[in-house]
């Protein structure tokens, strides 16, 4: 199985990173997104990537830092690109929950990351929080279609607008206690969805308050399986066929 968005650059795993891979290899995890979020995480992720060749590596700057800033050092973000081989740009997109950076130079800070994709041909690992309608209008603007709104957490319509955009959508251990995503996933269409953990945050329920990591991307499969009344063993058929095809696996 794939989760397709992870952060094992995080310093939660230091300790034990060796212990949470086997973990994830003995519950059938073989394949997993792991999402740099600044300058320095996305050059840990490529070289977790060479060592562990099935951690795959995305890079991009996350948008809850500090955008200003941040916004040049897309040139290092660049080289990464130029040098290495990755599977995604991202974490990346708005946030303004938080507000920790200026709209204006988020989207300034998003719309690189957009212009990076579309020059290296890669999907997008899309973050949205509370602004989902501005990311879509840029995505719109900027004319980008590849990629993933990971963790998705809007609405039914927005859901809707993103899918005929041609994203997918990421959905992870908020599905296993929001009845609000439950019943929003439930009238998606499978074949536009990807499982994910987004670990070390988001841990499912029975989890709650714990660290998140990747075999738990189990329990959101079962749910998801419960929620469409199917089997689990179909449905990660189909979400890792829908991950293969996201990031051209």
């Amino acid at each position: 199985m794939i989760d397709t968005h992870c952060h094992l650059i995080d310093p939660q795993f230091r300790k034990d990173l060796d212990e949470v891979l086997k973990r994830a290899l003995k519950n059938g995890i073989n394949k997993i997104v792991n999402a740099g979020y600044d300058v320095k995480t996305s050059q840990a992720a490529v070289e977790m990537g060479k060592e562990i060749t099935w951690l795959l590596p995305a890079v991009g700057i996350h948008p809850n830092e500090t955008a200003e800033q941040l916004i040049k050092e897309m040139s290092d973000i660049e080289k990464i690109l130029k040098q290495e081989k990755v599977i995604a740009i991202g974490e990346t997109g708005l946030d303004y929950y938080r507000d920790r950076s200026p709209r204006d130079a988020q989207q300034e800070l998003f719309r690189k990351h957009i212009q990076s994709a579309r020059i290296y041909s890669l999907p997008l690992l899309i973050h949205t929080r509370n602004s989902i309608d501005d990311t879509i209008g840029i995505l719109k603007e900027e004319d980008y279609h590849c990629g993933v709104f990971h963790c998705y957490s809007g609405t039914l319509d927005q859901a809707n607008i993103i899918l005929d955009m041609g994203f997918y959508l990421g959905f992870g251990g908020i599905l296993t206690f929001s009845k609000r995503i439950r019943d929003i996933f439930e009238r998606l269409p499978i074949n536009r969805i990807v499982l994910e953990t987004d670990a070390p945050f988001l841990a499912p329920a029975g989890h709650r308050g714990e660290r998140n990591e990747p075999y738990y991307i189990i329990e959101t499969l079962n749910t998801a399986a419960n929620i469409l009344n199917v089997q689990p063993d179909h449905l990660e058929e189909i979400f890792d066929r829908n991950a293969k095809a996201l990031f051209s696996l």
